[in-house]
């Protein structure tokens, strides 16, 4: 019992600390990057399932915050490098570099943010 119970206690006083590991985008989110996330966007063929703007066609639409999972940096950089099982998406792990990934998250997000502005 007192095992369980130091266990439990560890494990609890270290979810903050895991929580602060996760994966963001290391890339500002400046002109030149959001461009050239925006031109691998298209040349990588993710427009064929997410549309020109990635707005959705074939795929969900990247620029909502209707999202099956929480779109954490984390979560949208693993799910283009690794692709997502059970459906289409595969993965671009050997098609494109970390940073290169990071670019499109930083379009994508840019999409999102000039989606939310006031019009």
């Amino acid at each position: 019992m007192k095992t369980t119970i130091t266990l439990l206690t560890l494990l609890i006083a270290a979810a903050p600390a895991m929580a602060a590991d996760a994966i963001v985008n290391p890339l500002s989110p400046d002109a030149d990057v959001i461009a050239a996330g925006r031109k691998l966007y298209h040349s990588a063929g993710c427009i064929a399932c997410h549309g020109n703007n990635a707005r959705g066609a074939v795929g969900p639409d990247l620029t909502d915050d209707e999202w099956m999972r929480k779109p954490t940096d984390e979560m949208i950089f693993n799910t283009i490098r690794n692709g997502r099982s059970g459906t289409a998406m595969s993965g671009f792990s050997g098609d494109m570099t970390e940073e290169q990934t990071w670019q499109i998250i930083t379009w994508l997000k840019d999409e999102n943010a000039k989606r939310k502005a006031p019009k």
